[in-house]
């Protein structure tokens, strides 16, 4: 019986790995080449931004989403049309009531847009790498994004399938690809472990203020780095809080290694 638990609390971290994380999990392909792309790389901009990433998944996803968040509830289950079932409780009907449901709305608007746009990301920049193979430089966008939209829809084919099969499928993925992101990311850190001083929020807020209104905009950009965030809340229902806790302080830990290892890189 013991061991049953043990291989309860493994699996259901594995599966929430493979059914939750897996817009997060990808954001480090895409997040800092963004910043950069319009940010000059000096070392204080470097490390001003890793520390804007650090904190943006501390008090974005750890805190108002692992935290605040997945401790509200209904019946188990989470999501903004669950956080309306628990003011409907609490308002009396009016005009209270009717702003929360409009909320509501907005919400699940949001969370739709979300479930549109990063895959389309994700996926196109997953496959935009090929181009880095030596000889299929010259490869047309028109071939990229087919390949693209091929993936997307053999991915949506297969989700119809039920959660719980696609979790038991790409969860020991997401661990794999979890794992790289932390090897690849300590292979650097080892060369330069003073990056992890950007941790300290005093580098954000230091870059924040030598910017002006340019280092909102790139905080704009650093978002992207929480992007799928609110999936931790939004799948509670499918594998309990307390697995995707656990999981998610894995992820955190990759994701850190790995955007310390990038700032590495772009300090070069």
């Amino acid at each position: 019986m013991k061991k049953s638990k043990q291989d309860s609390f493994w699996g259901g971290i594995v599966r929430s790995m493979g059914i939750v994380f897996g817009d997060i999990g990808t954001s480090p392909i895409y997040t800092l080449t963004v910043v950069f792309a319009l940010t000059p790389r000096t070392p204080e901009s470097v490390l001003g931004i890793l520390s804007l990433v650090v904190w943006t998944m501390i008090i974005l996803v750890t805190a108002e989403y692992a935290w605040l968040a997945m401790s509200l509830s209904y019946k188990g289950q989470g999501g903004e049309i669950m956080l309306r079932e628990i003011l409907t409780k609490t308002l009396k009907p009016g005009r209270k009531l009717a702003f929360g449901g409009f909320l509501a709305i907005i919400g699940v608007s949001l969370l739709l847009g979300d479930g549109v746009i990063t895959p389309a990301i994700s996926i196109m920049s997953a496959v935009e790498g090929i181009l880095l193979v030596p000889g299929l430089e010259d490869l047309r966008l028109e071939f990229l994004i087919l390949i693209a939209v091929t993936i997307a829809v053999g991915l949506f084919a297969v989700q119809s399938r039920g959660t719980d099969k696609v979790a038991r499928v790409f969860g020991p993925v997401m661990l794999v690809w979890f794992l790289c992101l932390a090897l690849t990311g300590l292979a650097s850190v080892v060369t330069m472990p003073g990056i992890f001083k950007a941790v300290n929020p005093y580098y954000a807020f230091k870059f924040l203020t030598e910017n002006g209104l340019a280092g909102f905009f790139v905080l704009s950009e650093v978002i992207l780095c929480a992007t799928g965030g609110e999936a931790l809340y939004a799948n509670m229902g499918h594998l309990g809080k307390k697995p995707i806790l656990h999981a998610w302080y894995f992820v955190f830990a990759a994701l850190l290694i790995n955007y310390m290892g990038q700032g590495v890189f772009a300090s070069d």
